[in-house]
C-alpha cells in the first residue's frame, strides 16, 4: 500500500512538474511577443511613420497582394507567405521548393512582420520544426543578404543568442551560411549550417 502511495505522489510530482514547464514555455513565448511589439512601437516612433500611414500606391499594392494571396498561401501584414513544416531540407533544396511555387524564400526584416509570423506559427500549430528564411553569406562570408540583395539586419530583436556561450548571432563562422528562425529559442533569426534539414517559409515577391 505505502509502494502504491509513493507511485501517486510520483506521478503528481511528473505531472505537476510538466504543467509548470508548459507554463513557463508559454510565459516565454508571451514574453518574446511583448519585445517584438515594443520593437514595434520603438521602431514607429523613431521613425515617425505609422504602417496606416502608407501613401496611396503602398496601399493599392498591399491591396492587390491580399486579393492575389489564394491558399495554401496566406497573406500576413503585408507578405503572401507558404509555411512548410511537413517537409523538410537544406537550404537549397528549400530554396528550390520555393522557386517552382514561384516564391522565393521569405524576408524577414522588419519588427512588425517578424512578430506577426512568430504569432501566427504559434498560433496555427506551426510551430514544430525549425525554418529556412533568405538570408545567407554564402557569396560573402560575414554579410548576410537576402534574395532581393539587400543586406540582412543584425542584432535585436532579430537575431537570438547561442544556448551554450549566450553570445547574439550569427556566430557560427564559415560552417553556418544560411540563416533560419529556430524553434528553441522563440524563432529569433540564427545561422545554420547550409546542410541542414528543416522547413521552410516562402514568400510571393
Amino acid at each position: 500500500m505505502a509502494t502504491f502511495r509513493c507511485v501517486q505522489l510520483l506521478v503528481l510530482a511528473v505531472t505537476a512538474a510538466a504543467e509548470s514547464t508548459q507554463i513557463l514555455q508559454e510565459l516565454s513565448n508571451t514574453l518574446l511577443l511583448n519585445q517584438l511589439a515594443i520593437s514595434n512601437l520603438l521602431a514607429e516612433r523613431d521613425s515617425g511613420v505609422r504602417d496606416c500611414r502608407c501613401s496611396g500606391g503602398e496601399e493599392e499594392s498591399k491591396r492587390r497582394m491580399a486579393l492575389s494571396c489564394e491558399r495554401p498561401f496566406v497573406f500576413l501584414h503585408g507578405h503572401c507567405i507558404l509555411v512548410e513544416s511537413q517537409k523538410t531540407g537544406n537550404w537549397n533544396e528549400m530554396k528550390t521548393f520555393c522557386n517552382h511555387k514561384g516564391t522565393e524564400m521569405v524576408k524577414v526584416d522588419s519588427e512588425n512582420f517578424m512578430y506577426y509570423l512568430v504569432k501566427y506559427l504559434h498560433g496555427n500549430g506551426l510551430a514544430v520544426v525549425d525554418y529556412w528564411v533568405g538570408g545567407s553569406d554564402q557569396d560573402n562570408e560575414g554579410t548576410f543578404f537576402w534574395p532581393d540583395g539587400t543586406r540582412v539586419k543584425m542584432g535585436t530583436p532579430f537575431w537570438g543568442d547561442g544556448p551554450d556561450d549566450h553570445i547574439q548571432e550569427p556566430d557560427g563562422g564559415a560552417g553556418q551560411n544560411c540563416i533560419g528562425m529556430w524553434k528553441d529559442d522563440h524563432y529569433f533569426l540564427f545561422d545554420y549550417n547550409c546542410n541542414d534539414r528543416i522547413g521552410v517559409i516562402c514568400e510571393k515577391v
